[in-house]
């Protein structure tokens, strides 16, 4: 038998929705908001993942040369600092630039310097460190720094460098537990939504037996209400995400404008919002499956009595 006599499954399936329109739409527009909540959340994780694998302020050291060092010594000790792990940038500060440095800073004492014999300021590399390198890292570069020929001292202060990594490591699992939890919110409302379309009565699945239909035939309208259940919570959620989106980038792309750079933020490309549809609208599908086994089986297990 290929069909269920006098009444189509799509028909079956409308009027299983139909049987509770309101318990029905509430549950639909709770997981779509459920859904959209977790899509615009990971859409931001995505577009954040490389500030938040990498963001904060990476450590600096100063490393002092010694006066008697030469510009051919100098120049020998830049390929020797970039070797240590987590070493990210190099940059030569020169003595004299040192002072004209001092000297714009300091423009009330810019006499008082003027009046200095000679500069007494050392030539000196900045190194600029990774800003994923760990503390321990930059402490062993430190050390083998300070043991190189011609390198009077390295100065370095990792204490706030400590207290940063530590808050950016708070907020990492911050975000990532936030986002487990709206995907198990999500998860947990999309077999209530599901679930109200799965409608089957034993005196129907009764009578459906005697007119030769099977349980797969029995079944069919319930995953065909799942699967379209499923389908519209997606597409709602979808557009819900859509428009905060919209807004979010806007936000994000005037904050980024002001220090040059473009928007983290990025909607994705057609395929992924499409294979979200397909796989919500087989999962919905599955669940009203197996809802509808479990109740058939019951349905068995009563008349068996």
């Amino acid at each position: 038998m290929s069909t269920l006599p006098g009444i189509g499954s799509l028909q079956r399936a409308l009027a299983a929705i139909g049987s509770r329109p309101l318990a029905w739409c509430g549950a639909v527009f709770a997981a779509a908001l459920a859904w959209a909540v977790l899509l615009l959340a990971a859409i931001a994780a995505v577009g954040l993942a490389p500030l938040i694998e990498h963001g904060g302020l990476p450590a600096q050291a100063s490393v002092v040369i010694s006066m008697s060092a030469s510009a051919a010594e100098a120049e020998g000790l830049r390929a020797r600092l970039s070797r240590p792990e987590g070493v990210a940038k190099l940059s030569f500060v020169s003595r004299d630039a040192a002072l004209a440095q001092l000297v714009a800073r300091s423009p009330a004492d810019r006499e008082a310097i003027a009046q200095l014999a000679a500069n007494p300021l050392p030539d000196t590399f900045v190194v600029t460190f990774r800003a994923d390198a760990s503390a321990e890292d930059i402490e062993e570069a430190v050390r083998s720094m300070r043991k190189l020929p011609h390198v009077d001292s390295v100065l370095l202060d990792l204490s706030w460098y400590r207290k940063l990594r530590a808050a950016w490591s708070l907020a990492q699992l911050a975000s990532r537990s936030l986002l487990a939890l709206f995907a198990l919110n999500a998860l947990a409302w999309l077999p209530v939504a599901v679930g109200i379309g799965v409608r089957i009565d034993a005196a129907e699945v009764r009578l459906l037996q005697l007119l030769g239909a099977d349980d797969r035939l029995v079944r069919r309208p319930s995953v065909i209400a799942g699967s379209m259940t499923a389908l519209l919570v997606g597409v709602l959620a979808l557009g819900a995400a859509r428009l905060a989106w919209v807004r979010l980038d806007a936000m994000a792309s005037a904050l980024a404008s002001s220090y040059g750079a473009d928007s983290p933020l990025h909607w994705p490309d057609p395929s992924w919002p499409a294979l979200f549809l397909l796989g919500l609208g087989l999962a919905g599908a599955l669940i009203a499956s197996i809802e509808a086994r479990l109740r058939l089986r019951s349905i068995a297990a009563d008349a068996g009595r």
